[in-house]
């Protein structure tokens, strides 16, 4: 009997273990989610540059880095003369 007592003894032990460790890793998890969530910028104000044109209006260019930039080189997709060449 004694030992039937000391084996739920150390079971008990063990899930408290277990339990408490896994209870400070999911506190841990959601502690740097809300530490790298804080260092992202807001979105309630648009970023990025704002220009105002002469009739009085504001454009604002709320476009990220990456899809401003260019796609096609400048040597690739210009028009140039063509001629027809018979053989």
């Amino acid at each position: 009997m004694f030992i039937l007592k000391f084996i739920f003894a150390i079971f008990l032990i063990g899930l408290f273990a277990v339990l408490f460790t896994g209870l400070r890793i999911y506190l841990h998890i959601r502690k740097v989610k809300k530490d790298i969530f804080s260092k992202m910028p807001k979105d309630d104000a648009p970023q990025g540059r704002s220009t105002t044109i002469p009739t009085g209006e504001t454009i604002t260019d709320t476009r990220t880095p990456a899809s401003q930039r260019k796609i096609i080189p400048d040597d690739e997709g210009e028009y140039v003369d063509f001629e027809e060449i018979d053989n």
